[in-house]
């Protein structure tokens, strides 16, 4: 997932994304900033104004928790970390600290009916009736755990601050002219002949002699690095240790089945039988012939050419199918064909063929899964308890022997793993609890030291003592020879390939196509469908030909290599787009607004510096985070 937004961070969206961030913070995400704070927890000061490591870690946990659900993972601190996110944090914290330091300065106030007069616009406080509802108003306040006066302190700042941005940056609009051109340059596309010469094509190349295998080892020592590894004591606890031994009364079981009668209901299933036709001709020659009384499996594969396969779709829940062919299916009486329905797959006619009712699970049906799941709630219950137990007493100096033996824990020695749980005979490592939490724990603590009792998603609890670091190190020649061997037939490959694509693109004249001269050669050009500087998921024109191929003029040819091989390819023709979109224009103008707005809100963040310097305190961020 950091991939992913890796990706987008240098876009327009997400860099406005992690601009407004902030702005919930302000008032949604204020967890501790009215908890007591020690002096020694600042991690920056702006002005005369100290941001708290306290206030740093409740903006961040609002960051990661609006970005994991963006993305649709969880992360965690070690990847905001790598993507940057603490820094990037810390930064909208300071710039809000300049902006309300600024809107002091200025004398910027609001009156008492203004305040009231945003509450009780505020749609999240209205009640059924559509108006402002008092007792709305206090349980959103408590669930974010915010008194009135609280709010109310909160918006007396925030509002000013808004207004000042707002004043800043109110009425920046991007000229027609830059939306045009950037409408084309996105939406330019670009049809190319194409000659692949992959690797595994390339001949025999043979074995290398000591002397060129010992330079290619030495040219590429990372090739034949062995990762950091490290050895440590493990002492966990999970649920399912303790929740074999737990018995559930008869009489907790029956209660919980009662309250329980929604999720112990198996919903309605049907057996769904579809005929998929690659076009809507195909789709209604298909409801024609089934109306004329031909077999349906016959249908589907003489009319329209469908591999047998694919036809029985099997006993399924509503849910469990696209939602456009679940709504036609499950409304079908049995064994009648639905009229053809369109989605990206193509064209569907669809048959029930069985109904399995809804159906309630008895009691003594349910019951095995009530008593695990009660029990695993009961060791998780216990093992909290027995975590705080465990930490104390590892901080009072126990060891890690001593808190297995005393509260029951399950002791394991690793001798060596790396970050991808394989010893360095590259087998894996089988651990007791969720590996990815034990390792990124293992590899976040130092030699020699205990870490905290750490709990896992599942409810399990660990800790650990790293007992030995052994760094990345580069394997001997001896060692690895066989995979040297292979890595220098590759690179030769890759340079014979490459080699032949350069004479290629040489033989290419203006007289002459790249497909004529490839045919010569016994090559075949493809022509690629039309592509833009981005395409997506679109494996006709490799990434590596994309840029050089937006780079160069009609007619003209490029190569370029990658993993799988190299390629020559000759532009073949340039389509820019006549014509504007009104919905695209406004939507590419309203982004570019946006952008323009970002930027002149962090170049007057920038400039507020210089009357509220800002000093952060590195050695207090790095300990804190």
């Amino acid at each position: 997932m950091l991939q992913a937004i890796r990706s987008r961070a240098g876009s327009y969206v997400v860099k406005g994304l992690f601009a407004l961030l902030i702005l919930t913070f302000g008032i949604w995400g204020i967890g501790d900033i009215f908890r007591t704070r020690g002096a020694d927890t600042a991690v920056a000061t702006v002005g005369d104004q100290s941001i708290r490591a306290e206030e740093l870690q409740t903006a961040l946990r609002r960051a990661l928790e609006q970005l994991s659900a963006r993305f649709g993972n969880a992360i965690d601190l070690q990847q905001a970390k790598q993507l940057g996110l603490v820094d990037q944090t810390l930064g909208q914290l300071i710039d809000r600290s300049l902006i309300d330091q600024e809107a002091a300065r200025l004398k910027l106030d609001i009156s008492d009916d203004l305040i009231r007069n945003v509450i009780t616009a505020n749609p999240s406080f209205r009640g059924s009736d559509g108006r402002f509802d008092r007792s709305v108003f206090g349980a959103v306040l408590a669930a974010n755990n915010l008194t009135e006066d609280q709010y109310v302190a909160l918006l007396r700042h925030d509002i000013p601050r808004n207004d000042l941005l707002h004043a800043v940056t109110a009425g920046v609009a991007a000229p027609q002219p830059m939306v045009d051109l950037l409408y084309q340059y996105r939406n330019e596309k670009r049809t190319a002949d194409i000659v692949a010469l992959p690797t595994a094509g390339a001949p025999d190349v043979g074995q290398p002699n000591e002397d060129e295998l010992k330079a290619f080892y030495e040219k590429h020592p990372d090739l034949f690095r062995a990762p950091e590894y490290r050895g440590f004591s493990l002492v966990s606890l999970d649920p399912s240790d303790i929740a074999k031994d737990i018995e559930i009364p008869e009489a907790k079981l029956k209660e919980e089945y009662d309250q329980r009668q929604d999720e112990l209901q198996i919903p309605e299933r049907r057996d769904v039988e579809q005929i998929l036709a690659p076009s809507e001709e195909k789709a209604k020659e298909a409801e024609a012939a089934l109306a004329a009384g031909k077999d349906w499996r016959e249908v589907a594969t003489t009319i329209a050419g469908q591999n047998s396969d694919t036809i029985d779709l099997g006993l399924m829940r509503r849910e469990e199918m696209p939602s456009a062919l679940g709504e036609v299916a499950f409304e079908l009486p049995l064994n009648k064909p639905s009229e053809p329905l369109k989605t990206p797959l193509g064209w569907h006619i669809l048959r029930v063929v069985k109904i399995e009712p809804p159906v309630t699970q008895t009691f003594d049906e349910a019951k095995p899964k009530l008593e695990a799941d009660l029990a695993h709630q009961e060791a998780v219950d216990r093992i909290y308890k027995v975590a705080n137990k465990a930490d104390d007493a590892l901080a009072g100096g126990a060891t890690l022997s001593d808190a297995a033996a005393k509260f029951g824990l399950k002791a394991t020695t690793v001798e060596a793993v790396d970050t991808g749980d394989h010893d360095p005979q590259d087998k894996p490592v089988t651990l007791p609890v969720s590996a990815s939490d034990v390792l990124k724990l293992a590899f976040a603590t130092d030699q020699g030291q205990t870490s905290r009792v750490t709990e896992t998603p599942d409810g399990a609890i660990f800790a650990l003592h790293v007992d030995k670091v052994i760094p990345s190190q580069v394997k001997p020649l001896d060692e690895v020879k066989d995979k040297a061997v292979a890595a220098w037939q590759t690179e030769r490959r890759r340079e014979i390939v490459a080699k032949q694509a350069e004479e290629l693109a040489a033989a290419v004249t203006p007289e002459t196509r790249l497909a004529a001269v490839a045919s010569e050669k016994g090559l075949k050009a493809t022509t690629s469908p039309p592509f833009t500087r981005h395409p997506e998921n679109d494996a006709a024109v490799p990434p590596a030909l994309v840029g050089k191929l937006f780079a160069t003029k009609q007619g003209e040819v490029v190569t370029a290599s990658d993993a799988a091989g190299a390629y020559v390819a000759q532009l073949d023709e340039v389509q820019r787009p006549d014509n504007v979109s009104q919905t695209a224009a406004a939507a590419l103008s309203h982004e570019l607004d946006t952008a323009q707005q970002v930027d002149l809100a962090e170049e007057f963040t920038r400039a507020l510096r210089t009357h509220f310097p800002v000093d952060i305190h590195r050695d207090a961020l790095d300990r804190f985070f």
